[in-house]
C-alpha cells in the first residue's frame, strides 16, 4: 500500500481520529460528521460515507515516521487490532500478543506524540475497563502500558475512556453470544463491578465526542458516567 505524504492547512480546531474504519471508531467519526467538526481521518484505506467536513489521510501505519499532519488540536485514539473475546480474557499466542503491542501501543502512542508536536493540546483515548499495567491479562496490561505513556505526554487535557463490553457488532458471532451473555450478567453488576457493563458502541462514541473533560487534567470515564444523559 502506498503512503499518502500529505500536510493539511486547517484550522487550529482541526481533529484527528486513528481507527476510522473500526467498530467504534467509524462511529466516532460518524459522530464528529454529525457534530460538524472538521476531521482528518487516519486509515488504512477509503472509508465509505466520509462525513463532508472529513479528510482522509490514508497510509502504511508502519511508516507513521513519514506523515506530515499540521494544526492538529484533538486527537482521538480508537485503534485496536482486531480480538476475538477469548483473545480479550487473556488467551493469546506470541504472535497476536506482537500484533498487539504494535497496533494498540507502539503505533497510537507515535500518532500521539506527533500530533504533539504539531500543537495538539488534548487527546481522548479509547482503552478498557480493568486496564493496568502490571495486569496478568496481555491485553489489559498493553491498555493499561498505554494510558501510562499518553499520560505522561503532559497533554492539556487527556481523557481517557474505559468501556466493557460494546454491544451492537452484528457481524461476529463471538461478539453477539457476548452481547447475549451482557443481557443476562450485566443487572447482577452493581457497587464496584457496575463498571464492567456492556455499553453499546453507539452510545459510547457520542459520549466520547461530547464529553471533553476538565481542562489542564487527566480524566478517566466509565460506564457511570456513560450513562448519566
Amino acid at each position: 500500500m502506498d503512503l499518502f505524504r500529505i500536510s493539511y492547512v486547517v484550522t487550529n480546531k482541526m481533529n484527528l481520529l486513528a481507527g476510522s474504519t473500526g467498530f467504534l471508531g467509524s462511529k466516532i467519526l460518524k459522530e464528529l460528521g454529525d457534530n460538524e467538526m472538521p476531521t482528518v481521518a487516519v486509515c488504512r484505506r477509503a472509508i465509505s460515507n466520509l462525513p463532508n467536513n472529513a479528510r482522509e489521510l490514508i497510509i502504511d501505519f508502519d511508516c507513521l515516521h513519514d506523515i506530515k499532519i499540521s494544526q492538529i488540536d484533538h486527537v482521538y485514539l480508537a485503534l485496536g487490532y482486531p480480538l476475538y473475546i477469548h483473545n480479550v480474557m487473556g488467551f493469546m499466542n506470541t504472535t497476536l500478543k506482537e500484533n498487539l503491542l504494535k497496533v494498540d501501543f507502539n503505533y497510537q502512542l507515535e500518532i500521539a506524540q506527533k500530533c504533539q508536536e504539531v500543537g495538539a493540546k488534548h487527546i481522548s483515548l479509547i482503552s478498557a475497563v480493568g486496564a493496568d499495567p502490571n495486569s496478568w491479562n496481555y491485553y489489559l496490561k498493553i491498555k493499561g502500558m498505554l494510558e501510562r505513556e499518553i499520560i505522561k505526554l503532559g497533554f492539556e487535557s487527556t481523557n481517557i475512556f474505559r468501556p466493557g463490553h460494546l454491544l451492537g457488532n452484528k457481524f461476529r458471532l463471538d461478539i453477539r453470544l457476548a452481547d447475549l451473555a451482557s443481557f443476562i450478567v450485566d443487572p447482577f453488576l452493581h457497587g464496584s463491578f457496575k463498571k464492567f457493563r456492556s455499553i453499546s458502541a453507539k452510545k459510547l462514541s457520542a459520549f466520547v465526542v461530547n464529553h471533553k473533560g476538565k481542562k489542564e487534567a487527566t480524566n478517566y470515564f466509565e460506564f457511570n458516567d456513560f450513562i448519566k444523559d
